[in-house]
């Protein structure tokens, strides 16, 4: 065997190595974003409570995207009924 057919050997198994490394890599981190994506009942009670109580962390922020979400709501249909007045 010369040194171009070692070479590509080493080349080979060096690949094989990163690709299984790789792949248990994904396989690790893939399991580990499924049990934080879901929230259990017992997590989305406590969250409903803290959210009542104005205890969650950064009630001010998050009160403030939900005031906006509101208010977008509330433009929408502006515009909506506007855009149908114009139309008459």
């Amino acid at each position: 065997m010369n040194t171009l057919h070692q070479r590509i050997q080493c080349f080979f198994a060096a690949s094989l190595f990163l690709l299984i490394g790789l792949t248990l890599l994904l396989v690790v981190s893939c399991g580990d974003q499924k049990a934080a994506a879901k929230p259990s009942v017992r997590e989305k009670i406590e969250n409903k409570i803290d959210d009542a109580l104005d205890r969650r962390p950064g009630e001010p922020v998050l009160d403030a995207i939900e005031d906006a979400a509101k208010d977008a709501g509330k433009v929408k249909t502006a515009v909506q009924e506007a855009v149908k007045d114009a139309a008459k």
